[in-house]
């Protein structure tokens, strides 16, 4: 099982200029580095092409300003990097999330990962019928001026679903949008948290041919949600800490086990809270002991990891730091390294 993260300041969907100059794909067929001039280029513009770069869909959030103006020059410029640029562009904030990533208020993205994580393990409990439905997927397209509420009206009925709590959406208009296939709890999703709300799929009421699915908000947000926030993909991580072999040795790595692909430049409190919340673990930061050290919990940690295990990402998220971690039940603890 392989989770990919990708932890970025922001991402906006848009189409570039054909005036602008691109870098060359990586095998893989994502860029590794962006060469490219954008000067006062509106941000809807900007994204659309940042969109086929990344290879899914780039959502801008309806109450952010699309015809923000963007200048860039960036030369082969790290792709992480060049979107914090368009993130101080914008005064906006990220979640990236399995299907999408979405441009937020900085309010909404740590509520968005939250809800994108419960909601994955939510599915991952529901009966087969239930998780089929949920990973229908299909493309989506509107024209502007299209009504929410009709939209997820439509969507919702041609899935069998009643939606409780539909008309309490406020009205409004939404710009032109086309989406590619994604899966029904995605796309209900993606649109409901433009207004800060999202599908709760736990509870849901069945019958012979309807499935009752309430709509409801979205988690709240901590006070401080960071500028950098990831999510993870498929299921709930295995967090059994396994013991260490006799002597010390390597454990040799399990056919099974989870491995990370991670690249990020983040503060390393906003990490840490973020690796753990990935791991279903609790947080604690000895504070006290990194100001000892004069080290700052908004250090910005920098690294990029390909497939390795959880023991592996922790040692290289401390390591540039000198400190250590440990897993103490559901406690991950990290701290400056014992003298």
């Amino acid at each position: 099982m392989n989770w990919r993260w990708v932890v970025a300041v922001a991402l906006v969907l848009a189409r570039i200029p054909a005036g602008a100059q691109e870098s060359q794909r990586t095998p893989d067929d994502r860029p590794a580095t962006v060469t490219a001039t954008w000067r006062g280029v509106p941000a809807r513009s900007v994204c659309r092409r940042l969109t086929d770069l990344t290879g899914r869909p780039v959502i801008l959030d309806r109450r952010l300003d699309p015809d923000t103006p963007i200048t860039i020059a960036a030369d082969a410029t790290p792709l992480v990097d060049l979107l914090g640029e368009i993130a101080v562009a914008l005064g906006a904030r990220c979640a990236i999330l399995p299907a999408s990533i979405r441009i937020v208020p900085g309010h909404a993205a740590a509520a968005l990962v939250a809800a994108d994580t419960e909601r994955t393990r939510t599915l991952a409990s529901l009966p087969p019928a239930l998780r089929r439905l949920a990973a229908r997927r299909a493309p989506w397209a509107w024209g502007d001026g299209a009504r929410p509420r009709d939209l997820l009206a439509e969507v919702a009925d041609g899935a069998g679903i009643e939606l409780a709590g539909l008309d309490d959406l406020p009205h409004d208009h939404l710009a032109a949008t086309d989406l590619p296939g994604l899966p029904l709890a995605e796309r209900l999703d993606l649109l409901l948290a433009q207004f800060d709300r999202r599908i709760e799929w736990r509870g849901a009421r069945t019958d012979s041919d309807r499935v009752g699915l309430a709509i409801v908000p979205l988690p709240s947000p901590p006070a401080d949600d960071g500028a950098l926030v990831v999510a993870h993909a498929g299921p709930p991580l295995d967090t059994a800490v396994k013991p260490p072999r006799p002597g010390g040795a390597p454990r040799p790595p399990d056919p099974v086990m989870t491995t990370w692909t991670l690249e990020v430049a983040a503060p390393l409190d906003q990490l840490l809270a973020t690796v753990a919340l990935r791991l279903d673990l609790e947080l604690a930061l000895d504070r006290e002991g990194l100001r000892t050290r004069g080290i700052s919990p908004a250090e910005i940690v920098r690294l990029s990891v390909v497939e390795v295990d959880r023991e592996t990402l922790l040692d290289r998220v401390v390591a540039p730091l000198n400190l250590e971690w440990a897993i103490d039940g559901h406690t991950l603890r990290v701290g400056p390294k014992g003298d």
